[in-house]
Parts: structure tokens; sequence; C-alpha cells
């Protein structure tokens, strides 16, 4: 359990020394938004799949450790945490399509410049 955290916190302090990256390069609050939705549904993928291996592995241990009762309940924590961790992504990929959509932000379109007429 130790070494999750470890590697939650590791994650976690990737995404927030990445912040920089995000914020230098906006110019409007729209174009924020919008860039911080394009990297959430970026790393959605990674998040889930690691949420499921930590489900899975738990799942497997609660059933590879029938008698012994010790196993079983470190097993059990596995599983929860994967769920915990479900739970949490889907509802920051919600708020922030919630945010996004309510907002009238139009995500994915073309910039063009502003012209000056001669």
């Amino acid at each position: 359990m130790e070494k999750i955290k470890k590697i939650m916190i590791g994650v976690g302090s990737a995404g927030i020394l990445g912040l920089p990256t995000l914020v230098f390069a906006v110019t409007t609050f729209d174009a924020f938004l919008t860039n911080i939705k394009t990297q959430i549904n970026r790393i959605i993928p990674i998040i889930t799949a690691i949420a499921a291996l930590v489900f899975l592995w738990g799942v497997v241990t609660y059933i590879m450790s029938a008698g012994d009762e010790e196993k079983r309940k470190e097993a059990r924590q596995f599983i929860i945490w994967g769920l915990v961790g479900f739970a949490i992504i889907v509802g920051i990929w919600g708020l922030i399509n919630i945010a996004v959509n309510a907002l009238g932000i139009e995500t994915g379109g073309t910039i063009t410049p502003p012209s000056v007429r001669f």
C-alpha cells in the first residue's frame, strides 16, 4: 500500500510540475479551459488503465488467497482503491466537461489571428 501511495504522489507531483506548460501558452480563459480539457482527455486513458490494474490485482489476489484471511483483507483494500480511483477519474472528467459545456467553449477549432487592413 505504501508503494501505491508513493506512485500516486509521484504522478501528482509530475502533474503539478507540468501545469506551467499549460498556463504559459494561454491567451484567454476559454483557451485555458480548452487546454485543460485536452490534457485531461489525454491523461484519462492512462489513469484508467492504472486503476483497472489495481482493481484486477485486488480481485486476483482475493481469489488466490482463499484460505488466508489477512491476504484477503489486503486484497479488499486493492479492490476498494481501484474503485475509488475509477470514481475520482469519472468525477474529474465529468466536472471538466460540465464546466466546458456550461461556459459554451468550443474545443478543437482553429484560431484565426486578427488581420490589419492597409
